[in-house]
């Protein structure tokens, strides 16, 4: 059986395709998905180098949505929730399932929306280490 993978070019076509689909319901349910998420990123070993970054991006989420911080463009919102989204998808391009391989794509889409986000997620730790001064 040949080993499926998954390249940059592929992972940018499913997080914009995502994205492009990702509504305030979506972040909403994301966000009461967080436990589930969690856990699978805890569980599957090429996941859990995001963890922290995971914890950031729900900080992140739930401060846009509850409108305390509006720094961060809709699209990086969304490419991020549409990320969390396709990681706990069981059908995309690697079925999970697969031994060994089967979150890599998920991995890759997580990393890629990452990285992509940085720049708004750099704002968006300045914002919060400015507001834990002022609360100090």
């Amino acid at each position: 059986m040949k080993k499926k993978t998954i390249n940059k070019a592929q992972a940018e076509a499913v997080l914009g395709e995502y994205a492009d689909k990702v509504g305030t319901d979506d972040v909403n349910n994301v966000l009461g998905k967080e436990d589930e998420i969690k856990k699978l990123f805890k569980r599957v070993k090429v996941l859990a180098k995001y963890l922290n970054d995971l914890c950031e991006i729900f900080e992140l989420l739930r401060d846009r949505v509850t409108g305390k911080y509006k720094g961060t463009p809709w699209r990086t919102i969304a490419a991020l929730t549409g990320a969390l989204i396709y990681s706990l998808s069981p059908i995309d391009l690697l079925l999970d399932f697969i031994p060994g391989i089967g979150f890599f794509d998920d991995a890759l889409v997580i990393g890629l929306a990452i990285k992509l986000a940085q720049p708004d997620l750099e704002k968006y730790r300045e914002w919060k280490a400015i507001g834990n001064e002022k609360a100090a």
